[in-house]
């Protein structure tokens, strides 16, 4: 029989403290997050001052350096950072989808193109009319213009509107033979002859009407809708070659300093309401200050091995990306998965290759045939150069396996398409197609 009784059990659990949370908090902020934080913090609390970089004393930066012959190694670094490049507008996230899906051969050919686009979005010129300036086959530059039209916001680069607006409805899914004879005959959907629309879709008045629903849903001038630029996003690390290695910097450019008011806090008293007040206030001014010294190591912490294991990146480009996971970091750096989550999230390094997302470079890994592991970004790298320059013999997805394969990748159908669904390149019928057309 069971006798009630008192029995006292230990456990373990995780306690979030309000400095906890505060310190994870700042981990996820950006850097005009966390300037913006920090104002509203020093507004709030009397002991907290509040320094900007033209009033805030010169103080070194934190910078490390990484060498080749010694990549344990890093010693701080005693001049100024350079100053990093501001990210990205909408005209610099295109270039930065160019620079990440077109060899180095054709990347000029692709920006020649986004630079000759009109105000709407549109290419004005014929392909025919630029080969000459850019001493390349029609047909590749036909290539490479058909996947720009596929790039965000989809639409841009076509030479009409009907190519325009079929580019949208592709990527929906929704171009099927009646929304392409619709397309054809834009001019009868202008005069607003529905009779004769009706008659060459071979469809009833309520689908034909569901069709133009879907026209009108669309944007025929991608080009003006492009977001305006946001304020500048100043990036958290900086990367830069220095001799046999590089030196990696703490962008600090943006962020105020904090310091404690010393005069008020030496005249502290705890005996009085006031007194009392002060004290915590002092003790919430300290736990920032630390919070805020923890991330600034942290980052540094993470950067340090993205840096070391993504070296070949930095000197190559997105080819050379190697597999990397947040638990490779974890082990690497000592932090828990979700810190390096959270530390990573919404941050930008400057590098050589261009200011690019700290979440670019972790990606899973496929393994080839003698047993080494290539980055699913760089084998999305290589799909994207083999259908660029493709040329008239369009490569179904089981060709692309072959060729991939062939070069060493142990790659199977289902994830290369699965892969070039992502890359936004349409199926083999369809590119086919595109090129009969054009």
């Amino acid at each position: 029989m069971l006798v009630p009784g008192l029995i006292q059990r230990q456990s373990q659990s995780l306690v979030m403290t309000p400095q906890l949370r505060q310190a994870i908090a700042l981990l996820q902020y950006t850097q005009l997050d966390l300037a913006q934080h920090l104002r509203q913090v020093c507004e709030a609390n009397p002991l907290l001052i509040l320094e900007h970089g033209d009033t805030a004393p010169e103080a070194a930066p934190s910078s490390e350096e990484f060498h080749d012959d010694d990549p344990d190694r890093f010693t701080t670094a005693s001049d100024r950072p350079e100053a990093a490049a501001p990210l990205p507008s909408a005209r610099d996230d295109l270039i930065l989808q160019i620079r990440l899906s077109f060899p180095a051969d054709e990347q000029d050919a692709a920006l020649h193109l986004l630079d000759s686009l009109d105000e709407s979005g549109r290419l004005p010129v014929s392909v025919a009319d630029l080969v000459g300036d850019l001493r390349m086959e029609a047909t590749r530059l036909e290539a490479i213009r058909q996947t720009l039209m596929y790039f965000e916001p989809v639409g841009l680069f076509a030479r009409s509107l009907e190519e325009c607006l079929a580019a949208q409805l592709r990527v929906r899914n929704r171009l099927d033979p009646a929304m392409q004879i619709l397309l054809d005959n834009l001019d009868l959907l202008a005069r607003r002859d529905w009779r004769r629309l009706r008659e060459k879709c071979a469809l009833e008045q309520d689908d034909l009407l569901e069709m133009l629903a879907e026209i009108q849903a669309l944007d025929p001038r991608p080009g003006l809708t492009l977001p305006p630029p946001e304020p500048p996003i100043e990036p958290d690390l900086i990367v830069r070659p220095n001799g046999t290695g590089f030196r990696l910097t703490l962008n600090t450019r943006l962020l105020p300093k904090l310091r404690l008011d010393d005069t008020m806090r030496a005249q502290l008293n705890g005996g009085t309401g006031a007194g009392k007040a002060l004290l915590a206030c002092a003790a919430e001014a300290t736990a920032l200050i630390r919070a805020l010294d923890s991330r600034k190591q942290s980052l540094l912490t993470v950067g340090r091995a993205i840096v070391q294991h993504q070296a070949d990146f930095l000197r190559n480009g997105p080819s050379a990306l190697r597999p990397l996971t947040m638990r490779d970091i974890a082990e690497r750096t000592e932090l828990h998965e979700s810190t390096i989550s959270r530390i990573v999230s919404n941050k930008y390094i400057d590098t050589p290759q261009g200011a690019v997302p700290l979440r670019l470079f972790f990606s899973t890994a496929l393994t080839s045939e003698d047993g080494t592991s290539q980055s699913a970004h760089a084998i999305q790298h290589r799909l994207q150069a083999l259908v660029s320059a493709e040329g008239d013999n369009v490569l179904s997805d089981d060709a692309l396996t072959a060729l991939l394969q062939k070069e060493g990748f142990s790659i199977q159908r289902r994830t290369v398409a699965k892969y070039r669904e992502g890359l936004g390149i349409a199926k083999s019928s369809q590119r086919k197609r595109l090129r009969r057309t054009s």
